[in-house]
């Protein structure tokens, strides 16, 4: 089919009724401007069909002595000859410098106004699927998933939260803009519809998952909460639940949603280990709104008796996938069995429980979780969790001799002492064991440096959220810890990350230096590696590639990094 547009002459003709007088031009779709020129083509092909043929006029060359070859040569030079073209005219002679269309469309001056426009400069109501197109692919955001998915927040105006939590948002917290697994993941909370969230750490699924959980508990029947939900027999039943991987985890969206809890006067309760059960029983006294819990001890609490989930219609998992890692699947499926699936009436306001699921990874095991317990979820993705963050400058020291015990190499620390010393702002240094965490905080002693505490999985959790809130505070300004500290902590202007030694799990080693460059902000990760490390030389090759930095020499003339063919 040709892609040459309809002529002028073509429209008038079409545009003509029964009594011959031209009618006002119409616009042609698409579909329809394809049909009429497949018309015309076959009208086309018709009259040629049944037309005599023309006979062909033949140039004749004369016979010429000489070499066969020559001839020919000299022949086809003359064919190309004749091929030219020269065109002589005037150019006072050209009819198109005062041309004047034989139609003109008139179009109302309110399209004309948004024709064109970036989707930034258009009202709500006017924005077309190519607009949301653009929109999304400006934010990098992906979504798929079976029936309606709701479009994305442009601003937190144009939300439709309730006006109660915009304005503690807004006014009194201060958030301008929703970061993008904010603007994707809240439509679809609020719509409400269960949803898998795949996001980098540091983007605020916190607030995403939150924002949510708070309309709904505001949009229950107030009749009902007044008068029925406050009675005594439902004193320890939450209408939301929070699960997290780990304490420190727990502990920070509970303070989260304290900001916003405090002006709503909802009562939140941290279900963690490291607390007695006693402080739980306390704390639910005067009634639960909303429970943060860790896997195994809210099992603990659920088996006694203490919390009750028969009223609990909104759900959510924060790095799930961290709770499989770390042995929390067979808990994480015991707590799905204690929810209930569908409201006993309508004072809840909608028709089955809503799960929201945030993680890093998809696994096997995050899969089959889904696929039970989930009712057609949509799936947001921000981004690619697993390329290189872009406002991160990684460097990396290789060490070809490394010895293997407990001791702390005096080579490795003067390398991060250099990092420390040259650093102003917080630091994070990571190790993988106790142990090694202790020596290095000895190690700093040794060199005049008081500036630190220590966080690892032996330290009570009194002692954990003391470092931590320190730490938070500026008290101290280097943080040694192991990867209980690599996920979920959000401490502002953390400038530096060290890995004195290197994750045995690449996926911990992006989480790791994602405590650095949070909230648009530059960072830095300092690695130290070694031979021992060499299970993590190919992922970290493809990680940097794809990232687009450049790969060590090092890393690129190892003989695990080389990929086989044939």
């Amino acid at each position: 089919m040709s892609n040459r547009p309809v002529s002028v002459e073509d429209i008038i003709e079409g545009s003509r009724n029964d009594n011959n007088l031209l009618s006002k031009p119409k616009f042609l779709s698409k579909q329809q401007r394809e049909k009429f020129a497949s018309l015309k083509q076959e009208k086309e092909l018709t009259k040629k069909r049944y037309s005599k043929s023309k006979p062909v006029k033949r140039i004749r060359y004369e016979e010429e002595e000489g070499d066969e070859d020559e001839l020919k040569l000299d022949k086809k030079a003359r064919v190309k000859k004749t091929q030219k073209f020269s065109f002589d005219w005037d150019a006072h002679e050209d009819t198109s410098t005062d041309f004047n269309p034989l139609v003109a469309y008139e179009q109302p001056e309110d399209d004309l106004g948004y024709l064109g426009k970036h989707w930034s400069e258009k009202k709500l109501e006017d924005m077309d699927a190519r607009d949301w197109r653009i929109f999304k692919d400006d934010y990098n955001i992906t979504a798929k998933g079976g029936g309606e998915i709701s479009n994305p927040l442009r601003s937190w105006q144009e939300s439709g939260i309730d006006i109660r939590i915009l304005d503690i948002l807004t006014k009194k917290l201060g958030y301008s803009e929703p970061t993008p697994i904010q603007r994707s993941a809240i439509p679809l909370g609020l719509q409400p519809r269960d949803l898998v969230g795949i996001a980098e750490t540091g983007s605020g699924k916190t607030i995403a998952f939150l924002i949510p959980l708070l309309n709904y508990i505001l949009n229950i029947d107030p009749d009902y909460l007044k008068f029925d939900y406050a009675k005594e027999i439902n004193i320890n039943k939450p209408l939301g639940l929070i699960l997290a991987p780990t304490r420190e985890l727990a502990i920070q969206i509970s303070q989260e949603i304290e900001k916003f809890t405090s002006y709503l006067n909802y009562n939140v309760v941290t279900i963690i280990g490291g607390h007695k059960y006693e402080e739980t029983i306390h704390s639910i006294d005067s009634g639960v709104d909303i429970v943060v819990a860790t896997p195994g001890r809210l099992i603990d609490s659920l088996e006694r008796g203490i919390i009750n989930l028969d009223l609990c219609y909104f759900f959510t998992m924060d790095e799930a996938d961290r709770m499989i890692d770390m042995g929390f699947e067979k808990s994480l499926n015991n707590i799905l069995d204690y929810l209930p699936l569908n409201p006993i009436n309508n004072n809840f306001k909608i028709d089955q429980r809503i799960t929201l699921m945030f993680t890093a990874t998809i696994t096997p095991p995050i899969e089959k979780i889904t696929k039970n317990y989930l009712i057609n979820p949509a799936y947001l993705t921000i981004g690619n969790p697993n390329n290189l963050i872009d406002n991160i400058e990684q460097k990396f020291e290789f060490f070809e001799n490394s010895n293997n015990n407990d001791e702390i190499d005096d080579k490795k620390f003067d390398k991060i002492f250099e990092q420390i010393k040259k650093t102003n702002s917080k630091i994070i240094i990571f190790a993988n064991f106790k142990k090694t965490c202790e020596l290095l905080a000895l190690k700093l002693s040794s060199k005049g440096i008081e500036d630190h505490i220590v966080i690892h999985g032996s330290k009570s959790q009194e002692l954990r959220e003391v470092a931590i809130e320190n730490f938070r505070s500026n008290k101290v300004n280097i943080l040694i810890a192991t990867d209980v500290a690599a996920r979920g902590l959000d401490v502002p202007n953390v400038g530096l990350v060290i890995n004195y030694q290197m994750s045995k799990k690449f996926e911990e080693y992006i989480h790791r230096i994602g405590r650095t460059g949070r909230a648009g902000n530059q960072g830095k990760s300092y690695t130290i590696i070694d031979y021992n490390d060499v299970d993590i030389f190919l992922p970290l090759k493809k990680f940097l590639s794809r990232g687009g930095k450049k790969c060590p020499e090092w890393l690129l003339r190892n003989l695990n990094t080389q990929v086989l063919k044939g």
